[in-house]
């Protein structure tokens, strides 16, 4: 089967679309087997022995943490989780927010700006300072738009017969996109030094290449965290009637876990099942590929009241009472997001340089989402920002 750029991205539209349209339709038909159970869904991903990830389309930029399985996995992550786990004593929250507030007054000054390559830039400098440089690891966008669109087509012709030539063809031009970066890298002192760092305990990795394991550490860094700010903003712009309330800290965090609840940038993952095995009930087939819903799980009506509205001030949130194992924005159990909580921090310190500099106008417009790598708004959110004062990047 042959497809273009746009068809690839339809074929991730129409997954997400119909991943919605089964929340309130729950006997929508799909073409694997859907699994948003909040039960059952925990079980599968704490037998991860069983349940294995199958993201092979990021192995067409290079193989690393976030494509790997079993000890190949935990020893990949091992090299990195240090790094995460003291992101917020490495680059705390004030750091955070003087770094957004800068990259925000270059979009003031920029002209045809873009918003989500702003949350990008800042959080790419984020990610930087964790990993122990500082200054922004060289990421510049024209190559990653590149790399994200190829990794898009990639993510789609696995869910088609597509032609291997076509598969073949996007590897190739990944794998062009990744050599251009690397040349870069290479040429930064602190990078190759933080790749250094890598190398040593790769060396019992089979193929281990540092390089790629930070291309991918920084992909999933920047455009996750991008997607979620970017979600926080839209949705503000469809309720602005509490935009005044949002200076407290409990309204705002009440408000940002509605967001993630209802649009998480990773709407859901995906699984094989090594044997024949049967969960709760559903009997999975050896070699079965299948979808993990954290969309389904957070719209469950057993867990949650009126769970296709939006309330900025949701009763579960705000009384502490919700079920964690049917609230996974970040996935659960042992392959949870190592960076959730620089996630977290990067949302509010994010948004809290945000609303210092933008009033956030009212958007009546009909709400649609774009799908890739990550869920984000296909909305062009630029309009509904207003700046309160214009002040010159330097």
């Amino acid at each position: 089967m042959q497809i273009n750029g746009e068809e690839s991205r339809q074929i991730l539209k129409n997954i997400l679309r119909n991943l919605y349209l089964k929340t309130s339709s729950p006997h929508i038909d799909f073409p694997i087997k859907v699994i948003d159970s909040p039960e059952t869904i925990k079980s599968i991903v704490m037998n991860y022995d069983t349940f294995v990830k199958n993201y092979d389309f990021f192995e067409g930029l290079s193989r690393g943490r976030l494509s790997s399985n079993g000890e190949e996995w935990k020893q990949r992550a091992s090299m990195t989780q240090s790094f995460f786990l003291r992101a917020h004593t490495l680059v705390d929250g004030p750091v955070i927010e003087a770094i957004y507030r800068k990259h925000f007054l270059i979009y003031l000054n920029t002209p045809k700006a873009n918003l989500y390559e702003t949350f990008v830039d800042a959080a790419l400098e984020v990610m930087s300072q964790v990993l122990g440089i500082d200054h922004p690891i060289p990421w510049p966008r024209a190559l990653i738009n590149a790399m994200r669109e190829g990794l898009m087509d990639l993510q789609a012709m696995s869910w088609v017969n597509a032609d291997q030539s076509l598969i073949k063809a996007s590897h190739g031009e990944l794998q062009s996109i990744f050599s251009e970066l690397l040349s870069l890298w290479r040429n930064d002192p602190d990078v190759v030094n933080l790749l250094n760092t890598f190398a040593a305990p790769g060396k019992s990795i089979p193929q281990f290449d540092p390089a790629g394991e930070l291309a991918q550490i920084l992909l999933a860094g920047t455009e996750t965290v991008a997607s979620n700010l970017l979600w926080v903003v839209e949705c503000m712009t469809r309720h602005t009637n509490i935009h005044a309330a949002l200076v407290q800290d409990d309204a705002f965090n009440y408000f940002v876990n509605e967001v993630l609840r209802l649009f998480p940038p990773i709407p859901f993952v995906t699984r094989v099942c090594l044997k024949d095995t049967e969960i709760n009930g559903v009997r999975f087939a050896k070699n079965e590929t299948l979808i993990l819903s954290i969309l389904g799980a957070h719209c469950d009506p057993q867990y949650w009241s009126e769970p296709l509205l939006f309330k900025a001030r949701r009763e579960e949130f705000v009384t502490d009472s919700y079920a964690r194992l049917a609230y996974i924005p970040f996935l659960s159990g042992p392959r949870v997001c190592a960076g959730m909580k620089l996630a977290k921090q990067e949302i509010k310190y994010g948004m809290r340089a945000l609303l210092n500099i933008f009033d956030i106008k009212a958007c009546h417009e009909e709400r649609f989402i774009e799908f890739g790598i990550s869920s984000r708004p296909g909305l062009r959110l630029e309009p509904y920002l207003t700046p309160r004062f214009l002040e010159s990047s330097t």
